[in-house]
């Protein structure tokens, strides 16, 4: 009989998570963000199914200007809103109305990341370049450009920096270096400029000679003997 009782309350367990994991799964419903995570100013996505019988706009102060725009109908049985990030790095909430209750969703503004940086802006053609990035940069290890003439690889390291060094083309021009930062493409511009002139050594005008001045002797007597 205990076997029995026990049996029946491990399925009376089973059957009370099955029951309740579907009403947990319905509160996880509403809307949903694009991301959790977003940059000063950025764009964001805010969307709903028709089942959420979401209204209204969406909220938080982490939106500038505190609300997002209309929702529109964004793809089947959707529904699709924007809004801005906030310039100020920190933690929002987002709340929307959506079946009578108010529905959130926790976001963060982060703080920009370093990108790269070029140790010139102008270089003369053939000359050397080095790319430098910090080590809180969120960009890549390899940097390329039109103007370089191989793709620089940041192998060497000083106390907060990664350094890559290379040379650029023959070809005057404007450029643009390029890295992936953040899953996207940052480009910094630099200028090759025309190489100066070859130095020629100046000709050297010939020494003149000074004339030869014989120092003049006592007067001539003549020769001879006296008579």
């Amino acid at each position: 009989m205990r076997i029995i009782t026990r049996a029946a309350v491990g399925l009376a367990a089973v059957a009370t998570a099955l029951t309740v994991a579907p009403f947990a799964h319905a509160q996880s419903g509403g809307f949903q963000l694009d991301r959790t995570e977003y940059g000063p100013g950025d764009y964001v996505t805010i969307s709903y199914d028709v089942t959420a019988r979401c209204e209204g706009k969406a909220k938080s102060n982490g939106f500038i200007n505190w609300y997002s725009s209309e929702f529109e109908v964004g793809g089947p049985n959707t529904y699709v809103a924007q809004a801005n990030a906030s310039f100020v790095p920190g933690t929002y909430t987002a709340e929307l109305t959506c079946k009578g209750e108010t529905v959130t969703r926790e976001f963060t503004v982060v703080a920009p990341r370093d990108k790269f940086t070029l140790d010139k802006a102008e270089v003369e053609a053939g000359g050397d370049i080095s790319v430098m990035k910090t080590k809180q940069s969120d960009c890549g290890e390899v940097a390329t450009s039109p103007g370089f003439t191989a793709p620089i690889k940041l192998e060497h390291e000083s106390v907060n920096l990664r350094i890559g060094n290379g040379r650029v083309v023959d070809q005057p021009g404007t450029y643009q270096a390029e890295m992936t930062c953040g899953g996207k493409q940052v480009q910094v511009p630099f200028v090759v400029t025309a190489k100066a002139p070859a130095q020629t050594a100046a000709a050297q005008p010939k020494a003149v000679k000074s004339p030869i001045v014989k120092p003049k002797g006592a007067p001539q007597t003549g020769g001879g003997a006296t008579a």
